[in-house]
């Protein structure tokens, strides 16, 4: 196993981290707002006819997965891997950059 001398844990190095990625947290965060006001706004709807049904129907299947997994499995499952994986390395870098590009991608 590695020899890890005085380990970046969160405790240690947490701030001083957030403080340099502060612009990423703050791109985030203007993200989700713009998501928010994005969902919030009507979208555009236009006339089907009847002759362009047939073109647009298709029938109507089950969920493969279930609507309230996404979030765990999208989510939480990968979080806690990353939790693991900061309890066995305790770099708080790592840790850090994970949940960023974690929350990134689910956004």
């Amino acid at each position: 196993p590695e020899i890890q001398l005085g380990a970046r844990t969160l405790r240690s190095h947490g701030v001083p981290v957030a403080r340099i990625h502060m612009h990423n947290w703050l791109i985030l965060f203007l993200l989700i707002i713009i998501d928010i006001i994005l969902n919030l706004i009507e979208p555009f709807h236009r006339f089907v006819g009847n002759g362009m049904m047939e073109d647009l129907m298709y029938p109507m299947k089950g969920n493969t997965v279930p609507f309230w997994a996404v979030p765990i499995i999208a989510i939480l499952l990968p979080f806690c891997i990353i939790l693991i994986y900061y309890f066995i390395r305790k770099d708080v870098y790592d840790f850090h950059q994970a949940t960023l590009g974690l929350l990134f991608s689910v956004l």
